[in-house]
């Protein structure tokens, strides 16, 4: 039988990932739209001519993942800096992964957020434009190592839900 300070904590535990899980699907969704509209050829050919969604509109979307992202990570801080302490072993072992998920969707976030203003700038072409393709491609290298390292910790956090939500 658990006591009210541990059912209080998972409560709010479940409240937290709940927050994560409304931003991951923002952040997906945005992730999406800017692969779609900036990936592929048929894009790139949309873009030339003209009708594709602007690189500018793309970086405002994900930009806006920025204060989305830090509100989560502050939630986070917060029930650490507050309630840590008196959590159980697997409590503090789910909080200690969940905590870790967020700071590796808001790396992955910051990552994004950097690319595409890489390619905002490209997208304006001119003498001293900062975008070549080995530049890209290392921005797009930083951003698939982030995701792939969030989206591990997500496989753990996943594996540890039961702790939580039973």
């Amino acid at each position: 039988m658990e006591n009210k300070s541990s059912t209080k904590n998972k409560e709010q535990i479940k409240e937290l990932a709940m927050a994560v899980d409304g931003g991951l699907t923002v952040y997906i969704a945005v992730h999406n739209a800017i692969f779609r509209e900036s990936a592929t050829f048929k894009s790139f050919v949309k873009n030339l001519f003209g009708r594709g969604v602007p690189m500018s509109k793309l970086l405002e979307d994900s930009e806006r993942l920025l204060p989305l992202w830090e509100a989560i990570h502050e939630k986070t801080e917060f029930f650490q800096r507050s309630t840590y302490s008196s959590l159980t072993k697997d409590e503090k072992y789910y909080f200690d992964l969940l905590s870790q998920y967020v700071d590796s969707v808001r790396g992955t976030v910051a990552a994004l957020v950097d690319r595409q203003r890489l390619m905002n700038e490209g997208s304006k072409g001119g003498p001293n434009n900062p975008m070549t393709r080995e530049l890209l491609k290392e921005k797009e290298k930083v951003y698939e190592m982030a995701v792939q390292k969030y989206l591990t910790i997500g496989r753990e956090l996943n594996a540890a839900a039961a702790i939580i939500f039973q």
